[in-house]
This record gives structure tokens, sequence and C-alpha cells, in this order.
């Protein structure tokens, strides 16, 4: 009898899920409407540009400020990426370089931040990601910084001399798995991985498989693609790249640092508008005499403007002189803004802005 009941109860609850999942998609497919509506309003107005990373920041942020369920923030993000990433793509096709080949953290950023309905291509190298953005709807993904590796020079030279601008920016957690076609722990002979995926796994590989043979290689994807050639190759990926390649996953969780996490920046032809939690970044050359940085330091501590990252580069425009990359919260269209790029260009050779665009979420 209560089997009866609970088989009854347990029907009722499906049918309310199946009435729920049809609003959903009435709800979906109103949206879709309404985005194409916006579209032809957009291009009537001459705008034509469909990604809108202050938009989509906002609409983010205020779900989550509003969520009671039990979801969590990290998956209403997902869930509404996909949904805004559906939608926009009715407007006008994205296109999305990233650093490949696929089965590589670049690919996953890019998915995580633009959804998986624009067209995400892989580039050989993050100056080819820089070279081939050539619309107002094309975008590149590339690395910045690594919270235990540190900064990705490649990416803060491209910024010396590009035209582009800095749109958006995601971190990415960097949560490493032993993938191979086995889970025997002792077949394993050779494990593959990109250098920087090895090093941010060394002691726990160690401990682990303390006598294989470990060979670096140009990227995880090459890594996964040497795992498929024998059981005894293992590679170092992404837990999420394991069944596409008919991988098994043999340990979660291998990096040494549990909160290893790579900050990726998005590139484009325009920059954001302000969506009210904003970052701007800029490259200053400074005079090489004592004290030039303390006092654009000081610039920000009296401008009441917190500085969030300092990085310097060699300039290579003269011998020892150096270019310094800064981050600080704020939208370079606000007059606390405007007035502290202003002076921070009378203390310096020259300041070049990057970008201004919606604080990772």
């Amino acid at each position: 009898m209560a089997d009866k009941k609970n088989s009854e109860k347990l029907k009722d609850i499906r049918k309310k899920i199946d009435q729920l999942d049809l609003a959903i998609l009435k709800s979906l497919s109103n949206r879709v409407n309404l985005v194409i509506q916006a579209g032809e309003i957009k291009k009537k107005n001459n705008d034509n540009s469909f990604y809108k990373p202050e938009r989509e920041s906002q609409i983010i942020r205020s779900l989550i400020s509003k969520n009671k369920s039990v979801i969590s923030k990290e998956s209403l993000e997902t869930i509404y990426k996909e949904i805004i990433s559906a939608c926009f793509v009715k407007e006008k096709e994205i296109d999305v370089y990233f650093l490949g080949p696929r089965g590589t953290y670049s690919e996953l950023a890019c998915k995580k931040n633009f959804g998986s309905s624009v067209n995400s291509l892989a580039c050989k190298s993050i100056l080819d990601i820089f070279k081939t953005i050539n619309d107002e709807n094309s975008f590149g993904v590339v690395p910045l910084e690594n919270s235990t590796e540190g900064a990705v020079n490649l990416t803060l030279d491209a910024l010396q001399t590009t035209e582009l601008k800095i749109c958006g920016e995601l971190e990415m957690p960097i949560k490493h798995s032993l993938l191979a076609s086995q889970v025997n722990l002792e077949k394993i002979k050779n494990v593959y991985g990109h250098q920087q995926s090895l090093a941010q796994c060394k002691n726990k590989l160690s401990n682990l498989l303390p006598r294989i043979k470990i060979t670096p290689v140009e990227s995880s994807g090459l890594a996964l693609k040497k795992a498929q050639q024998g059981t005894g190759n293992a590679c170092i990926a992404h837990e999420s790249f394991a069944s596409e390649h008919n991988l098994k996953v043999c340990k979660k969780n291998m990096e040494d640092e549990k909160n290893n996490t790579t900050r990726f920046i998005i590139l484009g032809k325009n920059m954001p508008l302000k969506s009210g939690l904003d970052k701007t970044s800029i490259i200053i050359s400074l005079e090489n005499k004592p004290g030039a940085l303390s006092r654009v330091l000081k610039i920000f501590e009296l401008s009441k403007v917190n500085l969030s990252y300092i990085q310097s580069r060699p300039s290579k425009k003269d011998k020892w002189s150096y270019s310094f990359f800064l981050d600080f919260e704020g939208h370079s269209e606000s007059i606390k803004i405007k007035n502290l790029l202003k002076k921070l260009e009378n203390n310096s050779i020259s300041l070049k802005l990057l970008g201004s665009y919606p604080k990772a979420i």
C-alpha cells in the first residue's frame, strides 16, 4: 500500500516537473524573440556590436543577488551564460578564438565566458589570437596570469602593441586530473602534460607515481592524444575531456595548490560601457629616475582608487626601459577615473588605456 502511495506521489511530482519544463521552454522562446527584436533596433541604430559584456554582467549579477534557491552561484552563472549565448547568436554569429589545440583550459575558459553556441576557433599561438580578431563580432580569450606560476609574458608583450581592447575577464579554477585508458596506476609508465600543468602537479605526481617518466608536451590537447596511444600512457588534463577522448579518470585534484587559478582576459575591438562593477587596465611608461613609481602609487592612494595588479615588462624601446601593467577598480568613463588618468599622464612618459570592463563574477 505504501509503495503504491509513493508511486502515485512520484508520478504527481514528475507531472509538475514536466509542466515546469514546458513553461521554461516557452519563456526561453519568448526571450529569444525579444533578443531578436532588440537586435533589429540595434541594426537601425547602426550598432553592429551584439556581444555586450556590461549588459551580461548586470543580468547575471542581478540574478545571483536575487537567488534564494539551492542552485549555487556557479551553476546559475553557467545556466545563464548558455541561455545568453543561445540568444545572442540569433542576432549575429560570434567568432571566439582561443589558444589551441582543443582539450586545453583556454577552450574551457572560452566556453565558460561565451557559452557553447558561439563559433569557438583554436589558434596556434597567443600572438595569432591577437592577429585574427578582425571585426566587432570576433573576440579572443587569452591567459594573463596564474596564481601559482605568475604572469603570462607573451600576453603582456602583445598588449603593448595591439589596438585591441580588453572587454572582459574571467577566473578559471585549474583542476587537474590524471587521465588514462585504464585506471590501474601500476600499469602507468609515462605521464604527459603541458609544462605548466606538470609543474603545478609536481609533488602529487611524485608521491603517487614515483618511478614513472614525465614528459612535457606543447599543449594539454597533445597530452590527451598521447594518453590514448597505450595502456602505459597517462596525461594531466581537465576531467571534462576524458569521455570525448575515450579516457578514464584515474585520480582527481592532482594540483599541488588547491586554489590554483588562471585569470583570462577577453579581447575585442570595442570597450564595454559601464556595468557598475568595473575594472580598468593600463600600460604606463615612467622615467628611469628615483621615486618615479612611488609617485604613481601615491596618486592612486590620494585618489582613493584600489590598485589590484602591477606587473613590469621590458618596453623593448630602450635598453633597461620598462613598462608597467596596472589594473584598478573603476571605469575610464567615470569622473573619478578620468581625473586619475589625467594625473597619471602628467607623471609618465606614456600611458595606454587597454580597456575598462566588468570585473570577473
